[in-house]
């Protein structure tokens, strides 16, 4: 049998129609029912900030800078290592104040910082406490402890 036979012959109509359909359906239905949007993944949107620190410190500069993400939304791309922290304090929409920023870094890294600290400042700050928060580890795994 040629192929010319089979779609001439009036037994297979059906069957092509069936396919034709079930290959719309599954064409339109990836079109129509697209999965929701997961949100902004913040720390790909600064991974830009890992350029200008050296290697030891471009996962918290990148860290930090999803957080601050967070809070301050698109406007993060514009942040620059001599940002400081009443500068990056201004881009919030919600009026958040450079003292809500200090607060945050002393409660969740212990750092202390003021509003003119930079974020270069804050990220060699934070990468310093991580660096003797893992040495105390360090030192008690390798005392028995």
């Amino acid at each position: 049998m040629k192929i010319e036979d089979l779609l001439l012959n009036p037994m297979m109509a059906p069957v092509f129609i069936v396919l034709c359909v079930v290959l719309l359906l599954m064409t339109l239905g990836r079109v129509v029912f697209r999965a929701a949007p997961k949100g902004i993944d913040w720390a790909l949107e600064v991974a830009f900030i890992r350029l200008d620190f050296p290697p030891a410190q471009r996962l918290v500069a990148q860290q930090l800078a999803a957080g601050l993400a967070e809070i301050v939304g698109m406007k993060i791309k514009q942040l620059r290592p001599e940002h400081n922290l009443s500068q990056i304090a201004e881009w919030t929409d919600n009026h958040i104040y450079a003292k809500d920023l200090i607060t945050l870094f002393v409660v969740a890294f212990s750092v202390r910082c003021d509003p003119n600290t930079t974020f270069r400042d804050l990220v060699e700050k934070v990468a310093e406490k991580k660096t003797e928060h893992h040495g105390a580890w360090v030192a008690l795994s390798d005392s028995g402890a």
